[in-house]
């Protein structure tokens, strides 16, 4: 990923983060007051409405499966991490968000901790999450609006909470971030106490999270140039960018110490910055680019210490930007990407020293708008694996040594006018899986060996649609990823061996199921059927039977949706409950609605109603 689509993304996320939290600031005041307006706007109306299911612990458990057609509900999979060969992650069944660990087998996924839900809008409160060992830390919101820090051995008794964060400093949100495991400690950023961010410190007990440092920055909200950022793990030391009362942005380090959390060197003297960023760790070593005032934005390297802290190569000489991007670490080299000597989209490679930094080859955009030049660079071994352009083939994947005679296309997918557009790319073993499209089969899951026979479309998940793989994570000697096929919605997958016999769903996490009745009804024009409201999870049969006062013919309606369905049910009347209607101006109906969705989630609700005559 580019520094721009990074810097792009980041604002994205910022601005996501504060709309989220306003608006689960509204929706926990309001949530009854939508409900009942709803309900109010059916009485009025007729039309369908959204309301409130019931909670969880008053829902009846699932049944099996109903005879039907449809897809399930997405469980949208999401911060998929591994800790020590156990992949975490959250995800959403019929009652919510939720925190997840899997082994890759239906019977090794297991719900840990349901996440804090904002109700009516149903936004993921979840946030970072980081392995240090086999332990996983995350973060969450409370309900409270209170940033959290958890953290999970893999067990329900073992998820607990490590340290709250109250009257953070920022208006971003006052909780940890960042999270990054070094050695056997964990490092974040948080605002707490009034304090804008800040490093923090942690080996999972309360007593044992403390405040590293505080750098002093003002400005009681998110500063893109003021709080510790890019922290960033090279052995037993933490490396990161922050500015203090005294330094711009600059390079620091920690040893997990309050006396060992130090500036490393001011690389622009001053309260300038040098936008120290883009860190890769390399051995002892960290790789970072930066700007000293003389040059422009340029490769430097440290090892932790004034000295050996220096600018590697003036890439694009004077106080022009050599701009080294994209750097991923492969043996004892960083490969990188950068718009020098040409303007256009070229790959290096450096040892850390002025000699051993090279230019290796250039790469020409074509006109296609799928077509990014050059990035999403992975190592495997030694060598790289990327995705660029050359001018001819469109954006297609790619692998170089680091020499210009060894970096070559890998295979063209898509032999067309058209670029495949490789994405995901991740290694696994002694393979790289990515995600791709070749003119036939929509963007789906591709494995390579760095051979042209060795590249292959791994499973047509989709067939006549794209199954969008995402989050592509290595984890146990598997990959893992969410994705769609024709029956299920967005769910968690495994390919084991990058063939189809070996990619499968882990598990249907979202069956369907939940589902919200109107407390309220009216009558339609002739008094002959009463008109109700109700929201249904994925497709289904909604049964309705009369119980109680009754007053309706029994039916069944089919719900088709793949996601969340807003319906008008009609209860015709019977003759006795006309006659009592016309009688008394009014009548009382019971109903018991059944939801049974196509992937076997079952609920039932009981309402009374009393309408009036019209």
């Amino acid at each position: 990923m580019s520094r721009r689509q990074r810097t792009t993304r980041a604002k994205v996320q910022r601005s996501r983060v504060a709309a989220e939290k306003t608006l689960r600031r509204r929706s926990r005041s309001r949530r009854a007051a939508t409900a009942a307006a709803a309900a109010m706007s059916l009485a009025g109306t007729g039309a369908a409405v959204a309301t409130v299911a019931p909670p969880a612990a008053a829902l009846p458990a699932s049944s099996g499966a109903r005879d039907c057609t449809g897809t399930t509900p997405d469980s949208n999979p999401r911060n998929l991490t591994d800790a020590d060969g156990t992949l975490f992650f959250t995800a959403s069944d019929d009652r919510g968000n939720a925190l997840w660990r899997t082994g890759g087998t239906a019977g090794s996924t297991v719900l840990l901790k349901r996440l804090p839900s904002s109700g009516y809008y149903d936004y993921d409160d979840s946030g970072d999450m980081a392995a240090v060992g086999a332990t996983m830390f995350f973060t969450m919101e409370g309900d409270d609006e209170v940033g959290e820090l958890w953290k999970s051995d893999g067990t329900k008794a073992g998820t607990v909470l490590v340290k709250r964060f109250p009257d953070g400093g920022s208006e971003y949100g006052g909780g940890p971030s960042d999270l990054v495991a070094v050695g056997d400690r964990l490092f974040f950023t948080a605002s707490s106490d009034g304090r804008d961010s800040e490093l923090w410190r942690s080996d999972g007990t309360k007593a044992g999270t403390v405040l590293l440092k505080d750098f002093g920055t003002t400005g009681g909200g998110y500063s893109e140039y003021g709080g510790p950022s890019e922290l960033t793990a090279v052995g037993d030391r933490l490396f990161f960018s922050a500015s203090d009362d005294d330094h711009g942005q600059e390079l620091w380090r920690s040893n997990g110490t309050k006396a060992g959390t130090v500036l490393v060197k001011d690389v622009r003297p001053g309260s300038y910055s040098s936008y120290a960023s883009g860190f890769v760790a390399l051995d002892d070593q960290v790789f970072f680019r930066a700007r000293d005032g003389v040059h422009g934005s340029e490769l430097w390297v440290s090892d932790g210490t004034p000295a050996g802290t220096e600018m590697v190569e003036d890439i694009r000489p004077g106080a022009a930007s050599g701009g080294p991007d994209d750097m991923v670490a492969a043996g004892d080299r960083v490969f990188f990407s950068s718009d020098a000597p040409t303007d256009g989209h070229d790959l290096w490679v450096s040892d850390g020293t002025a000699a051993g930094t090279v230019f290796v080859k250039h790469f020409e955009t074509t006109d296609d708008e799928y077509s990014y030049g050059l990035g999403d660079i992975v190592a495997l071994g030694d060598d790289v694996f990327f995705t660029a352009d050359d001018g001819v083939h469109g954006s297609e994947l790619w692998r170089s040594d680091g020499t210009d005679a060894g970096t070559v296309l890998v295979k063209d997918i898509r032999p067309d006018d058209y670029a495949s557009d490789p994405g995901y790319l991740t290694a696994v073993g002694s393979s790289v899986y990515f995600t791709a499209r070749d003119g036939v089969n929509g963007r789906e899951l591709w494995v390579s060996d760095g051979t042209e026979a060795g590249t292959e479309l791994v499973e047509d998940i989709y067939s006549n649609g794209a199954s969008n793989p995402q989050e592509l994570t290595a984890s146990g000697g598997d990959l893992f990823f969410h994705a769609r096929d024709r029956t299920h919605g967005d769910e968690l997958w495994r390919s084991t061996d990058g063939t189809a016999a070996g990619t499968d769903l882990v598990l249907d996490i979202n069956k369907g199921g939940a589902f919200a009745i109107s407390t309220r009804a009216r009558l339609n024009g002739t008094n002959s059927v009463l008109q109700v409201g109700g929201e249904f999870e994925g497709s289904g049969t909604v049964e309705v039977a009369p119980v109680g006062a009754g007053g309706f013919k029994a039916f069944t309606q089919d719900i088709t949706t793949n996601d969340t369905d807003y319906v008008t049910l009609g209860l015709e009347l019977t003759r006795a409950a006309k006659r009592t209607l016309r009688r008394t101006g009014t009548v009382e109906i019971g109903a018991k609605f059944t939801f049974t969705s196509c992937g076997g989630g079952e609920r039932s609700i009981t309402r009374t109603y009393h309408p009036r005559k019209r």
